[in-house]
């Protein structure tokens, strides 16, 4: 009897202390139990109940893993709550997004967090599931707008144990979208200004002011003026319609930079004081090196560009202004600056010049006949040969562009005479 009480105390022993390590989570351990009793079944029930947790535990925490690696490399933010509205878990995205630490938001009500408190209680949230958009600072100081989805999260039983919030960045969307409504409000403003000039002009003609030798010539003028800026405007949104479409494919060739910066500057000499082209004098100074700087670009829309800083730099200087032409070269890049003396842009507006229909000075512009489309081409063009432009001014005297294109010394045979642009260095300006 004491001999069976000591067998029978062993086996619970030893079977406890199977229990004790697959509580530790300790599954290669078996204890050895002697014989075939009911105790010995009972440890292998409990070993097999071992096995068994010891399967689900790896099966979980297999699981865990997978859905940690989801959620730390998800594009988008995800935010889940218990039931009574605070913050359980928050990936990485969305601490990114929000520009949090993962102690800083856990056990937080998730609406303090979001900022929505005002508009929104949890209750809301648990009962309409709502979409709502947010702008806020995210981690690299920048601002951005989330779209937030909410869902409820139940259990297998349908209790509802809390939400879960899905952040999306919609800023490129949302931007694309204002400068869309934009563009269409501009477009439509640009060109009902002169088509109502037009047409004003043209009833006045029609009721007589035809016959008006000293009044018609002048309305007829004024009516061409603004048909041609319709005209620029239009072609040049097909150009930009084009780039955004990425439908426009350089055509480039290899060519000597410095002759063909003559070239372009040329034209310009010519119409130097002509009355019938442009009412100002102006004067050009070149600094340009005398060697040869040879270049693969598209000379179509260099000269664009070209000409859109040049017509810039003579809309805005004073009547016998200089304008400075500068090129310089380094080893991996050519720098292009044009200077003139006008009135400069003020500092707050200097980021904002290259956008579309954007104006320092609206009417000023329009008088002069600029569709506020200009720049946007440039910095576009300069953009596909893989550089950058950018403006400076103190806002009062002033205003000077600097094109930046990339720059790699080419084999190219200096005493080539099938190239289209010659070399000349114009010492005479």
């Amino acid at each position: 009897m004491i001999f069976f009480t000591y067998r029978l105390s062993k086996g619970l022993n030893q079977i406890s202390d199977q229990i004790d390590d697959f509580t530790e989570k300790n599954y290669t351990v078996r204890k050895q139990i002697r014989g075939n009793t009911e105790i010995n079944r009972l440890y292998d029930k409990v070993v097999n109940l071992g096995e068994k947790i010891e399967h689900a535990q790896e099966t979980l925490e297999s699981s865990s893993t997978r859905l940690n690696g989801i959620l730390t490399y998800m594009t988008d933010g995800v935010i889940a709550t218990d039931r009574r509205g605070k913050i359980v878990l928050a990936n990485t995205a969305a601490l990114e997004y929000l520009n949090v630490k993962d102690q800083d938001i856990l056990s937080r009500k998730i609406t303090d967090v979001l900022g929505i408190n005002e508009n929104y209680s949890f209750r809301d949230l648990l009962e309409s599931e709502p979409e709502i958009t947010i702008d806020c600072e995210n981690n690299m100081g920048e601002f951005t707008t989330l779209w937030i989805k909410f869902a409820l999260f139940r259990r297998q039983s349908g209790f509802i144990s809390g939400v879960v919030a899905v952040l999306h960045d919609v800023t490129e969307q949302e931007k694309n979208e204002r400068e869309r409504r934009l563009f269409v409000s501009n477009v439509s403003h640009e060109l009902r200004t002169p088509l109502t000039s037009i047409k004003s002009y043209l009833e006045a003609l029609d009721e007589g002011a035809l016959q008006d030798p000293d009044i018609a010539p002048s309305f007829i003028k004024v009516s061409l003026k603004e048909t041609d800026r319709m005209i620029r405007m239009i072609l040049d949104l097909v150009t930009l319609s084009r780039m955004d479409s990425d439908t426009i494919v350089l055509e480039k060739e290899v060519i000597n930079l410095i002759a063909f910066l003559h070239y372009q500057l040329n034209r310009f000499d010519q119409i130097v004081g002509s009355t019938e082209t442009n009412e100002k004098q102006f004067k050009i100074i070149r600094q340009i090196p005398l060697q040869p700087i040879w270049m693969e670009i598209d000379t179509d829309k260099l000269g664009q560009v070209i000409d859109n800083l040049m017509n810039n730099a003579i809309k805005y200087s004073p009547d016998g202004g200089k304008i400075t032409v500068n090129l310089e070269q380094t080893n991996t890049q050519v720098l292009l600056r044009i200077s003139d003396e006008g009135m400069g842009i003020p500092k707050k507006d200097l980021p904002k010049i290259f956008d579309r229909f954007y104006r320092v000075d609206k009417a000023r512009s329009r008088n002069q006949g600029g569709s506020g489309l200009g720049l946007s081409i440039v910095r576009d063009i300069i953009k596909m040969h893989d550089g950058f432009v950018w403006a400076k001014s103190d806002g009062k005297t002033g205003t000077t562009f600097t094109v930046v294109l990339p720059y790699a010394p080419l084999e190219t045979d200096n005493d080539d005479e099938g190239n289209s642009w010659s070399n000349h260095p114009d010492d005479d300006h």
